[in-house]
């Protein structure tokens, strides 16, 4: 298992992100145009919460390329708790999702927080928090390994686009 984390400050108030951060073409725009996802859909959205189903473009080592094959889909259930400023979300493989699929073993499961503060000048600190487990022997370390370094990279490319965004 790994814990994954990183901070940064942005030009707004907490609420100006909550609102930037649940707004579905601030979504989109990010996952298919920042991100370079192959598809994206919102399936739920609340203003306390939301629901999308994903499909990313990975750079995967080979050997975990094979295990995972190039339709790799997730879902990600988030839920946001207003009094404390924090989005609670967990990544789900759409297999779990279906009932009448037989019972599969997640490869790698994902789950995190995002936490948000006011600063002393009128911005927010945004911390986030991943915890990435694989579950498969041999090659654990790996995948985890690999998708820290995608997480990283999607948050250098969120940030920046975050800033951009938020910029009056």
């Amino acid at each position: 298992m790994k814990t994954v984390s990183e901070s940064v400050v942005l030009p707004c108030t907490p609420e100006a992100f909550w609102r930037l951060f649940l707004d579905e073409s601030y979504m989109r725009e990010l996952f298919m145009k920042v991100l370079e996802f192959k598809d994206f859909t919102v399936l739920e959205l609340t203003d306390a919460g939301r629901k999308i189903r994903a499909v990313p473009k990975m750079k995967l080592p080979a050997v975990i390329d094979k295990l995972v094959g190039d339709t790799f889909a997730y879902e990600e259930h988030g839920t946001l708790d207003r009094a404390r400023n924090q989005w609670t979300w967990r990544m789900v493989q759409p297999a779990k999702l279906d009932p009448k699929a037989k019972p599969k073993k997640e490869i790698v499961s994902t789950r995190g927080t995002i936490r948000v503060a006011p600063t002393a000048d009128g911005q927010c600190r945004r911390t986030d928090d991943v915890t990435i487990e694989a579950h498969l022997f041999g090659v654990g370390g790996m995948i985890e390994s690999t998708v820290e370094k995608e997480v990283r990279s999607a948050w250098t490319k969120e940030f920046a686009f975050l800033k951009q965004r938020l910029v009056p």
